[in-house]
């Protein structure tokens, strides 16, 4: 071989070498990416299955509950009482709440159940044919914890994923539930007569409920895939003979109605209609748990009752069902969405606990200034009233006394002068929890800013002076509001959490100390205006209205409301406190305009005490005043439309009811303080009469 074929032989060894190279690489590279591609393939898979594992885990630590609710119906529905419905509605729900920790896609239909089920637990007296209709609503939402058997219900299948099926399905069970709830909540307020008489109608009313939950449950099993036949069902045709079986009561009012002449002749007849509601008002026969006569509304309302057909029982009678549940719908509606921001506050504060339980005590205080206090002080869950607002006041006496003097904060508050009023220093309540100084140590070292001493604003020194012992009673009722004379974390945070938005401790401290009185007096002659006003609304009204606005003004209520805005503490050196006045004007302002909100809503009709919570959190007294006020504020503007317009008898029967509800929700405070004015007076005889050396144990127990 000469040198030119040797050449052309090396450089084809070469190119055939080279072609190998780049084969062998590309196929390399191509095996890589696969293997790649099969190691996110194993990830996912693995992935997949911890999640299915800690759903596994998730539902095998929850068994108990998953087994109670699926047995929840396996009973004999007519032999179950009231107790036993709300009994098993729990125990559905309590599975609930974990399938919502798997699958949060749900929540939008086992909020409305849980809203509407809290909102019957609440109620004192609970209805058979109600708790029959929970059933089928118990029914349709375990069917529901079928998806506990699915690992994601994002997986697409031959029929599409199973979460898209379900959303629909999900958002027709939310608006079947809310149809639920607001028939359940219109027949509660319905008066006895209206049931007796219109038993029929609601016994339809419910099945028809009773029905659309029925196809609801027929669409979940379409949606989850379900091929198997699962015992969770009601019969339908079952719940028709309960729900339509009439009670005694029922029965004989039905002959009555027939006897004369059948509904539609009662109808047209008042005088029949008072025959049967005089037999009605004899059945019902409802005890009353007033302590005093005089002082009660429900008495009161029952007696006027009695006196003839009034023009809202009439319309109860005589409008057909469906208007009358449209008409309650936006009242509802409102109730539904409080019970559920509830329930969503609820599990906030639940998590907040669960991250307070790794803490110190301290940090459970929000306000940082009650925060440094309560640091410094070493007080555990509660302390002693008094001893807490002298703290309060020697606090900021030295905060605001070294802000004067240009000088760095002190060490301690403890150090600072105290308050007129010498106290021992407080020996710590019993804690529920217990944790060591050193694991305080240990937190202040991972988080060194709760050393630090928070600001003050020197704007804030004109509210020194309602820190002073003259008003240790008005700021201890603004933290103790159970009046047990300790004061806990939980109410502190409670009444910071009050505050309204851009107020500074001290503005909180003096309104609660002096400035509820300046709104007390303000409401006081704003209500005696709006009284008198009706007076002469009265005089100028039509012939026609006359009567209506003469009963109103002469009830139970504007009475009691009269006896109550007179019966308030004349002001002192209040009255002359400008920064004092601008403040309440703010809040009262700010509040109004709450108020006035929440009472458009409800078109200014409270339908009973137990609606006055949704107007205001905390103490009913917190909002009294001007909730009175804007409501009868409205009725004023009813009376002067009736100067030029013939009134619906109803409007003002309907205004006056809503008056006394308000008014029956005072009594349940009245009745409240009675009570632990009471019980501290019972443990303070047991604490004297008692031998002396029993005496601590006595102490103990008022600190627990």
């Amino acid at each position: 071989m000469n040198h030119s074929e040797q050449a052309t032989f090396d450089i084809g060894i070469e190119q055939t070498q080279k072609v190998l190279d780049d084969a062998i690489s590309h196929l390399n590279s191509t095996f890589a990416r696969k293997l790649d591609k099969w190691d996110q393939a194993e990830d996912y898979v693995t992935q997949i299955a911890q999640e299915a594992g800690s759903a596994h885990n998730l539902y095998t630590h929850n068994v108990t509950a998953f087994k109670s609710a699926s047995n929840a119906m396996v009973v004999d529905l007519s032999k179950m009482n009231m107790g036993d419905f709300l009994g098993e509605a729990k125990k559905v729900m309590g599975a609930l709440d974990v399938l919502q920790q798997v699958h949060p896609f749900v929540g939008v239909a086992i909020l409305a159940f849980k809203a509407v089920v809290n909102l019957e637990l609440t109620r004192r007296d609970n209805d058979r044919k109600v708790g029959l209709v929970l059933a089928q609503a118990c029914d349709m939402m375990t069917m529901l914890l079928q998806l506990k058997d699915i690992s994601d219900p994002d997986i697409v299948g031959p029929r599409g994923n199973i979460r898209g099926r379900l959303d629909r399905v999900l958002n027709g069970i939310k608006q079947d539930i809310e149809d639920c709830g607001n028939a359940i909540d219109k027949y509660y307020k319905s008066k006895f007569m209206v049931k007796l008489f219109r038993s029929s109608h609601w016994a339809s009313e419910f099945l028809q409920v009773c029905n659309s939950f029925s196809q609801r449950m027929q669409d979940l099993q379409l949606a989850l895939n379900i091929r198997t036949t699962l015992r969770v069902d009601i019969a339908i045709d079952r719940l028709d003979k309960l729900i339509r079986t009439q009670t005694d009561r029922e029965v004989r009012f039905e002959k009555e109605v027939q006897m004369r002449g059948g509904r539609e002749k009662c109808l047209e007849s008042e005088e029949k209609l008072a025959e049967l509601l005089k037999i009605a008002e004899q059945w019902e026969g409802r005890p009353q748990n007033k302590a005093h006569a005089d002082t009660s509304t429900s008495k009161h309302t029952s007696k006027n009752a009695s006196a003839s057909l009034d023009a809202s029982l009439l319309y109860e009678l005589r409008t057909p069902l469906r208007n009358l549940l449209d008409e309650n719908r936006a009242l509802f509606m409102f109730k539904l969405d409080t019970q559920t921001s509830d329930i969503k506050d609820a599990i906030k504060d639940s998590e907040t606990r669960i991250m307070w339980a790794v803490n110190s005590r301290f940090r459970r205080v929000k306000d940082p200034h009650l925060r440094y206090i309560w640091k410094e002080m070493k007080w555990t869950t509660s302390v002693k009233t008094l001893y807490f607002i002298a703290e309060l006041h020697d606090y900021y006496v030295n905060r605001f006394s070294r802000l004067r003097h240009d000088a760095p904060p002190p060490e301690a508050a403890s150090d600072a002068p105290s308050l007129v009023l010498r106290v021992p220093s407080p020996t710590p309540t019993i804690s529920v929890m217990s944790d060591s100084e050193g694991e305080d140590r240990d937190l202040l070292a991972v988080d060194p800013t709760y050393h630090e001493l928070p600001s003050v604003d020197p704007a804030d020194k004109w509210c020194l002076k309602y820190l002073s012992v003259f008003y240790v009673p008005s700021l201890s009722e603004g933290f103790d509001g159970d009046a047990n004379g300790l004061v806990s974390i939980r109410e502190v945070n409670n009444f910071t959490s009050a505050m309204p938005l851009g107020w500074t401790l001290p503005k909180a401290l003096a309104y609660w100390a002096a400035g509820w009185r300046v709104d007390s007096q303000y409401y006081h002659s704003r209500i005696e205006q709006v009284l008198n006003s009706m007076i002469y609304a009265q005089v100028d009204a039509l012939p026609e209205n006359r009567g209506c606005i003469a009963i109103y003004l002469s009830s139970y209520g504007i009475d009691l409301i009269k006896r109550l805005v007179r019966s308030l503490a004349e002001l002192g050196s209040e009255d002359s406190d400008l920064d004092l006045a601008q403040l309440t004007a703010r809040r009262r302002e700010a509040q109004e305009e709450t108020l006035a909100t929440k009472l458009n809503i409800v078109k200014y009709e409270i339908d009973s005490k137990d609606s006055i919570k949704l107007f205001g959190s905390g103490r009913i007294e917190n909002f009294l005043l001007p909730l009175l006020y804007l409501v009868i504020r409205r009725h004023l503007q009813i009376m002067k439309l009736a100067s030029t317009v013939i009134l619906v008898e109803r409007e003002l029967e309907s205004a006056t009811q809503t008056i006394l509800n308000i008014l029956e929700g005072v009594f349940l405070r009245v009745e409240q303080l009675e009570g632990a004015f009471l019980s501290y007076i019972m443990i303070m005889m047991v604490f004297l009469l008692s031998p002396p050396q029993n005496h601590f144990v006595s102490r103990e127990t008022i600190q627990k």
